[in-house]
């Protein structure tokens, strides 16, 4: 069903993404940013076919109304119909929770957090003016958050970015030769004979 979906479905033309944009330009943008989406993800040749309306950030994301159902219902839609095991569940609902979020305003975007370091920074002058100062301890911000080593609840709310590190790197330099078919198909084999996908199978 879904494979059909996301091969019929066309949810925004070129021609109207270029549209959208150029829409986020102002600061909090996205709080406020309506952007041009189909009405519904109606299937090629239908009569809603080019039925387009504006929509806000929530609305794309969250739904709207009884016809459009919205990204996020859809993406945990699919994984309810795929029988996405519990683990994996869980970690996808931490990464829509946060989306969610930001599309409501809950949350600061990258963009917001990044602007406030600057005007709060010491050696900002209020001139836009950003010196290697300033960008330097950005970068290192930056880095320390993607790194899981610093959090920012006012980003990530209580999403937590696990540390980084070289424990449990590989040791040796990963082999380049090509694989061949056989070696691939037995690759296959041995996930496809694992417990998880084959209690999947015996309920089917």
């Amino acid at each position: 069903m879904f494979a059909r979906v996301s091969s019929e479905v066309n949810l925004t033309e070129m021609n109207k993404t270029r549209q959208n944009k150029g829409k986020p330009t102002e600061r909090g943008s996205i709080n406020g940013l309506s952007a041009n989406r189909r009405n519904a993800p109606c299937a090629l040749g239908s009569s809603e076919e080019n039925s387009y309306e504006e929509m806000t950030m929530v609305e794309i994301m969250m739904g709207k109304g009884e016809y459009y159902p919205g990204l996020i219902p859809l993406v945990y839609a699919y994984l309810d119909f795929i029988k996405c095991d519990s683990t994996t569940m869980e970690r996808i609902s931490q990464y829509l929770s946060l989306i969610e979020k930001r599309a409501t305003g809950e949350l600061m975007t990258a963009a917001t957090l990044q602007r406030n370091f600057i005007r709060n920074h010491k050696a900002y002058k209020a001139d836009s003016v950003v010196n290697e100062e300033i960008t330097y301890d950005l970068m290192i911000a930056c880095k320390e958050i993607g790194e899981g080593t610093r959090h920012v609840p006012e980003l990530l709310g209580d999403f937590k970015i696990e540390p980084i590190t070289t424990a449990g790197a590989y040791d040796k330099k990963l082999e380049s030769a090509r694989v061949q078919n056989e070696e691939i198909l037995n690759l296959l084999r041995r996930y496809t004979n694992r417990e998880s996908f084959s209690s999947v199978d015996e309920d089917n």
